[in-house]
């Protein structure tokens, strides 16, 4: 149906992405007509829950995936007069353990044991495939490859290396997040001075094919302090770079200068989305020597972890353009700039968002304490009246832990002033999580070039 004032019911705008969805996102698509036969292989990228029906001639196919750490489950309720070949995902990961109905069927890279209308069909380095015929099926895999953390396991190389009990380049990627003995991490040998931008150190993860980055984290050593306090060996002037599979040329996707001593907690910096395979820190200014060995000067680290693109920084009515998007807040660029102008919102018609809270979530990659919140301000246009755009004027600050499924508000503000391009800082009192939240219920001024679209606006979030 359709007339001129109502429209039409036909939405073919959705259809594509909604078939999209079901048959690559979810992965149900036929093999044989009238669906006799059919396949369960998801493609999942960086979403953690699908729930999707798809409905067929022989009946409803229902299917649930749920991604949380390194653990998958996938539920498939599959109609009578079908066949279907399902691909439980591994993502990676070098040893899973699957089971289906609660019955271990693979493990140690094999099937094992069996379960009564289940089939093992092959694997490969992303799923192992099954055979099911009708009924309701879960199947649970442990020891799949994470979201956050592509570079676990893999191959590290490096050009100033020391290799002992404690300390080596494959202990950059093992796993251990804090330095712990038999495990401390990877250090450089030692140099007389901080400044080595004469030779450079380096270390590099291969992730052994091209993938979509945009965040590296640095775990600091943890086993021993640094001359006078703080974190031993984590560098004041490094870039990131990346290099894409088959090519000898790398990209600088963010360049650190000044670094202050991390005092033991991990930072995360994020850049534009790079697809590479290989990821190179490189330090030009190494930090304070550890106190144990005040005159030498090392690169020193517990980890290096690498995050799947589009997990680091998540939020609920973001836009993304060539100017904005959501891990511009944690690139680096405190103002906004033509290519890194920020984060914002979709638009709203009224700073009342209290039905509908925008809100930006940091992970941190791992459980810490958070001190302080900075909030830089949208610096490219000012906003109706004057003053920045975008800034929240009632908002707070929610952290949740590591496998945590709650929320806890560790500070409310409301009223919040114009800061008029300055940013703000926020002390928090006994924060720690592991993800942190920014969520807004109220909305500052609209940008003076569309003065009537409220958003959520920030040049950059820091966090200490």
């Amino acid at each position: 149906m359709w007339d001129k004032a109502a429209g039409t019911d036909n939405h073919a705008w959705n259809g594509g992405p909604l078939y999209a969805l079901s048959a690559y996102a979810a992965g149900v698509r036929p093999t044989k007509p009238g669906w006799q036969t059919y396949e369960v292989i998801p493609q999942t990228g960086t979403l953690t829950k699908i729930n999707t029906v798809t409905s067929t001639v022989k009946g409803d196919i229902r299917l649930g995936i749920t991604r949380d750490g390194t653990k998958v489950t996938l539920t498939l309720t599959s109609p009578s007069g079908t066949t279907a070949r399902v691909g439980v995902p591994t993502y990676g990961g070098a040893q899973p353990v699957i089971k289906a109905n609660d019955t271990t069927v693979f493990t140690g890279g094999s099937s094992t044991g069996g379960v009564s209308g289940l089939t093992y069909d092959g694997k490969d380095s992303s799923y192992v495939y099954w055979v099911v015929q009708p009924g309701t099926w879960t199947f649970t895999a442990t020891g799949v490859g994470r979201l956050d953390n592509l570079a676990l396991g893999r191959p590290v190389t490096g050009n100033n290396s020391l290799e002992n009990s404690n300390w080596g380049l494959s202990r950059l990627t093992d796993g251990t997040l804090t330095s712990v003995t038999g495990a401390k991490g990877y250090t450089s040998n030692d140099f007389a001075s901080a400044d080595v931008s004469a030779t450079p150190l380096w270390v590099e993860v291969d992730l052994g094919t091209d993938t979509d980055l945009d965040a590296v984290r640095l775990f600091p050593r943890t086993d021993t302090p640094a001359a006078g306090g703080g974190t031993a060996g984590f560098p004041v002037d490094f870039t990131i770079q990346t290099r894409p599979d088959g090519s000898s040329t790398y990209t600088t996707v963010r360049t650190v200068t000044g670094q202050a001593n991390p005092d033991g907690l991990v930072q995360t910096y994020g850049f534009r989305t790079s697809t590479a395979r290989y990821v190179r820190l490189q330090a030009t200014r190494l930090g304070t020597p550890a106190s144990d060995e005040t005159t030498k000067y090392r690169l020193q680290f517990a980890e290096l972890t690498i995050p799947t693109a589009g997990t680091t920084v998540t939020a609920n009515y973001t836009l993304e353009n060539g100017d904005w998007g959501k891990t511009r807040v944690l690139d680096g660029t405190l103002t906004s700039v033509t290519g890194a102008k920020g984060f914002t919102s979709i638009d709203f018609a009224s700073a009342d968002v209290n039905d509908t809270p925008v809100w930006i979530e940091i992970d941190l990659g791992a459980d810490r304490a958070i001190g302080s919140v900075t909030l830089h301000p949208r610096t490219d246009a000012s906003g109706a009246g004057g003053g920045s755009a975008g800034f929240p004027g009632d908002f707070t600050f929610q952290t949740r832990t590591d496998g945590g499924t709650t929320y806890t508000t560790a500070r409310t503000v409301t009223g919040e002033p114009n800061p008029n391009g300055a940013a703000q800082t926020y002390p928090l009192t006994s924060a720690n999580g592991r993800y942190l939240r920014l969520r807004a219920t109220r909305l500052g001024r609209p940008a003076s070039d569309e003065s009537s679209k409220y958003r959520l606006q920030l040049a950059e979030i820091r966090i200490k």
